[in-house]
């Protein structure tokens, strides 16, 4: 009986509404609808009211390539019920119905977890007596997102040859506990070769996996491992059979250190499951911004991406991933959301890029990177806003002060925080650096700024361009704007005569003793310049 012409189903289908739900009623089939200005129109096959009084669209489609156009007609007809009889969007549902599913179920259950009206769909039997049955269609959950866990380790192996055996072992491992995703990086000793026995690194990371114990009862499980216990117990059983020079532990953020460090490079990338090579869809750019955490604030000391708040889907994501590296510094947690939700307020497509290196650890700045390369390692923020009519918004935020220094001075004020080397790496390596980092530089006297250039031109910004400078006032976000009286106010109690002291002259009013404290802790370290 699925022969008969589209428009007998659909009579016979608005007799029998209870076939789809108990209380659905008629209220026209065939309903016209219209929007002049826009030059659109079109009928709904049915549409009916549900016992709580909704609206319900119901689509009919009996073949596959008319199956095709079920969604386009939904999508049309929720929209102009809306604007030609002033339907509310929340009294607005949908069904789709049809003899044939093959072309609906993936493109239906993508628009119903996506839309904001209810959508569902039926699988319509007719049969010879003229009566219908139909089977709600299941439609397909969320697909699970494949990502580089933040569960990482270092091989070492003496030739590129034991490296690739080595590789291979590690892939049959892991398909065999059920851990089919992994992402890894090579990596060559090129300088130094005689000062390290193995000259060749795999640096893996594990994709998520579906198996294995919670280790929430376990004293051990810390830090990554407790977040992510299904993949901890895939390293530590790939650990467990792993053949090589050495292993070590590793995190995100070590790639990075990698990556800087001149006596190795990074040389490829291989990839299984979802990471495989032949997955076509990323480049090494992806994977490198996958193992290094950046691409989702994994490293929680650093983030870097891009996102149109347009595009609302990406742009929660981007915000969430934002704040992870965020966590521990109680003024770059309530500016950067506050910025972010100001520029996602402008009209049209907007281009924000943003870069967060967000360290929460003032020693860990100066041992490594004082005098010449502190760049690198002091907390910094870059963001640019880039609008559809060429105005842009940037920001900078770094760790200032509104003062030369003084006594008792930084070593003074180090020593109190930290007693001795060690305890300031025992308080790293138990991941609470962030907390008494936040008492020393309260000590010190710094605070971390947030300073917002607005430009109404392309180009670099000039002298008359607006500033914005972002406090915390009563742990909320407030901006002062140089076009406001208020802010010379604002800008005179947080600055030293109208500037902000960076972090590099700050330490330099301190230098003899910054010297100092820099080298009593790298000779405990035993790091070589």
């Amino acid at each position: 009986m699925t022969a008969l012409p589209e428009h007998e189903i659909r009579d016979l289908l608005a007799e029998q509404l209870e076939v789809l739900e108990p209380g659905l009623t008629l209220v026209r089939r065939e309903f016209p609808l219209s929007d002049r200005p826009l030059h659109t129109r079109g009928r709904i096959d049915i549409l009916a009211r549900d016992r709580h009084g909704l609206w319900v669209i119901i689509e009919l489609k009996r073949s596959t390539s008319t199956s095709r156009e079920a969604l386009h007609e939904v999508a049309k007809y929720a929209e102009l019920l809306q604007r030609d009889k002033q339907v509310a969007p929340d009294r607005i549902r949908a069904l789709i119905v049809s003899t044939d599913w093959r072309e609906l179920l993936v493109p239906v259950s993508n628009m119903a977890r996506d839309w904001s009206h209810d959508l569902r769909g039926y699988e319509l039997q007719v049969h010879d007596d003229r009566t219908l049955s139909v089977e709600r269609v299941t439609l397909l959950p969320t697909p699970v997102e494949q990502y580089v866990t933040p569960v990482h380790c270092i091989y070492l192996y003496a030739t590129p040859q034991d490296r690739d055996r080595g590789w291979r072992h590690i892939q049959r491992v892991a398909a065999e506990i059920g851990a089919p995703h992994l992402l890894a990086a090579d990596f060559d000793r090129v300088n130094d070769m005689d000062t390290v026995v193995a000259h060749h690194g795999l640096y893996l990371g594990i994709g998520t996996v579906k198996w294995g114990n919670a280790l929430s009862d376990a004293s051990e499980a810390e830090g990554y491992a407790a977040e992510h216990p299904a993949e901890y117990e895939a390293l530590c059983e790939i650990n467990a059979r792993v053949r090589c020079v050495g292993v070590e532990s590793a995190h995100p953020g070590v790639l990075d250190t990698l990556l800087e460090n001149p006596n190795w490079d990074i040389t490829g990338y291989r990839g299984t499951g979802a990471f495989a090579a032949t997955n076509g869809a990323f480049k090494e750019h992806d994977w490198l911004l996958m193992l290094a955490g950046h691409d989702r604030g994994n490293g929680h000391a650093k983030f870097i991406g891009t996102a149109n708040p347009r595009i609302a889907s990406r742009w929660r994501s981007f915000v969430e991933q934002a704040m992870t590296s965020l966590g521990g510094n109680p003024v770059w947690e309530v500016l950067v959301p506050a910025w972010l939700e100001r520029i996602a307020q402008q009209p049209g497509d907007i281009d924000v890029f943003l870069s967060i290196y967000n360290p929460c650890d003032l020693i860990q700045t100066v041992v490594y990177g004082w005098p010449d390369e502190l760049a690198r390692w002091e907390p910094r923020i870059t963001a640019v806003a880039n609008f559809p009519d060429g105005s842009s918004s940037i920001v900078e935020g770094g760790l200032c002060t509104n003062s030369l220094g003084g006594a008792p001075g930084f070593h003074h004020f180090a020593h109190e925080v930290y007693s001795d080397p060690v305890s300031w790496m025992v308080t790293r390596y138990g991941g609470a650096t962030w907390a008494s980092d936040l008492d020393l530089v309260r000590r010190l006297g710094l605070t971390y700024t947030f300073l917002e250039i607005t430009s109404d031109h392309s180009g670099a910004p000039t002298p008359e361009d607006e500033r914005g400078l972002w406090l915390v006032e009563d742990g909320r976000a407030s901006r002062y704007s140089s076009n406001d009286p208020e802010f010379r106010v604002a800008l005179r109690l947080n600055t030293y005569r109208g500037d902000f002291v960076p972090l590099r002259d700050f330490l330099k009013s301190y230098r003899h003793e910054v010297n100092t404290l820099r080298v009593e802790y790298l000779s405990v370290l035993d790091m070589r310049r």
